[in-house]
């Protein structure tokens, strides 16, 4: 995948349902929110996103993309998401993505409030 692949990923992870969770995130992946969310694994996540309202809107900033010679791919940025009727929800973000099995996979996604 090209670098702008990945920022498409990863911003249709902010703004779809859980139809983008199943396609991109592993099943062993592993998010670390803010509580009250707090640390979310496999299908849990999924459930997650159907029981909450979608980000109308996110904005990235401070993007950094790093492939490490593994096969992986490391994301980090600053994100601020939009809901309808919400305060904004500003974070440090990091997402990591592997190559397995001809397939790329989210395996790891971190936000932390600023």
């Amino acid at each position: 995948m090209t670098d702008a692949e990945f920022w498409e990923v990863e911003r249709s992870l902010w703004l779809k349902g859980p139809e983008a969770f199943r396609a991109w995130v592993a099943a062993d992946c592993v998010m670390v929110f803010p509580e009250p969310a707090g640390i979310l694994t496999g299908e849990s996540i999924v459930d997650s996103v159907a029981k909450s309202l979608r980000w109308q809107r996110v904005e990235i900033s401070a993007a950094v993309l790093r492939r490490t010679g593994n096969g992986a791919v490391v994301l980090a940025y600053r994100a601020e998401a939009h809901r309808a009727g919400g305060d904004p929800h500003r974070a440090l973000c990091s997402s990591s993505y592997v190559h397995d099995a001809g397939d790329w996979w989210l395996v790891q996604h971190q936000q932390t409030s600023v």
